[in-house]
């Protein structure tokens, strides 16, 4: 996604984060945008709806007060139909994102991204998770994902920061660097 949408798609989930903090419900929209999304993904048809050009705005709200009705707050209400209107419906994952950063900016959270080799036991991912709570002073969200393709070893992603402790990223630094002998 270009600069501009991102941009456009970060004023969007700062507005509605600040409208949901006014009325305390942040973790309330923010898992209405996912529950929105996760339809939106896996509904073929939805998608179809969703993105064509003949259809008009109007229809298009029609289907998404069908899909959604009781099941989403009259803020995230608002927001869909607003971005129905303005045709960019589109922008609904990445709206979804920039909401999930500025509510973890907010509350002090950092996510992370941590992937194995192999499934861990509880306690190491636990002694992981608090070290590096410790380590960054604010709490953490930690994802674990399991990738055989590593080897061994782990993959720590924190933002745009990567820490490859893994046996694969370590023969590709030794291949790497025979190649240039």
């Amino acid at each position: 996604m270009n600069t501009e949408l991102q941009g456009i798609a970060g004023a969007y989930a700062e507005a509605v984060l600040d409208l949901a903090a006014k009325n305390q419900e942040e973790e309330t929209v923010l898992k209405e945008l996912q529950l929105i999304n996760v339809v939106f993904a896996s509904d073929k048809d939805m998608q179809i709806v969703i993105n064509h050009p003949a259809i008009r705005a109007n229809q298009k709200k029609e289907v998404l007060k069908t899909v959604f009705s009781g099941k989403i707050s009259i803020l995230t209400d608002n927001l869909i139909n607003l971005l129905a209107d303005k045709r960019r419906l589109d922008l609904l994952p990445f709206i979804e994102s920039g909401y999930r950063e500025l509510l973890n900016q907010r509350k002090n959270i950092v996510s992370a991204t941590l992937t194995c080799s192999e499934p861990m036991a509880d306690n190491n991912v636990a002694n992981i998770k608090a070290q590096l709570t410790e380590h960054l002073g604010k709490r953490l969200e930690l994802e674990v994902k399991v990738d055989p393709s590593l080897i061994g070893g782990v993959v720590l992603r924190l933002g745009d920061q990567v820490i490859d402790g893994s046996l694969k990223g370590r023969l590709k630094a030794l291949e790497k660097s025979l190649m240039n002998v």
